[in-house]
């Protein structure tokens, strides 16, 4: 019980390595993931066209397996790993408060946030750079709502391997 509570107290590794890492270079590596995610869906996408004709009956139909694989492709990849293919590529993944995978749900409050504030029609991602750069885990709006943080692999994985002196000394406080 004294656990759930220091966790929500001190923050989790994945909160903590958020909140120390510089904003200005993980923006531009969460910039640079957002658009490599954007090469990578407009190919899941047009790959059904390059297959068939779409206006085809069996055209259509793998059109719209390109829609179902757009929609999913980071509940899946950033749910289950952390990662898509632009996070692979920047070196960031995507975690919760504890520095694990977010799921399935998270990633999907992500994503579907991610329609407004990262499209590259509405703004380019502004919205996002503008938040993430004004929160303390530099966190965008789809971030604060699923509750998760990106981060950098390299970071996270250090703080992983390293005790937290918080809870170290309120532990040995009690004892």
């Amino acid at each position: 019980m004294t656990v759930g509570y220091e966790a929500t107290v001190y923050g989790g590794v994945g909160e903590r390595v958020a909140r120390r890492t510089a904003s200005g270079g993980l923006l531009f590596r969460r910039w640079l993931g957002c658009w490599i995610d954007f090469i990578a869906l407009v190919l899941l996408l047009g790959l059904p066209t390059w297959v068939r004709r779409p206006l085809e009956p069996a055209g259509v139909g793998l059109v719209l397996v390109g829609f179902l694989l757009v929609a999913l492709y980071f509940p899946i990849t950033e749910g289950l790993w952390g990662r898509s293919v632009g996070k692979l590529v920047s070196g960031t993944i995507v975690v919760d408060e504890k520095g694990r995978p977010p799921g399935f749900g998270r990633a999907a409050v992500r994503t579907l946030l991610r329609l407004v504030e990262v499209n590259p029609f509405l703004l380019g991602g502004l919205p996002a750079g503008i938040v993430s750069m004004n929160t303390k885990a530099h966190q965008r709006l789809g971030d604060l709502l699923a509750g998760t943080y990106v981060v950098p692999l390299k970071e996270l994985r250090l703080a992983q391997t390293q005790s937290d002196p918080d809870i170290q000394s309120v532990a040995e406080h009690f004892s």
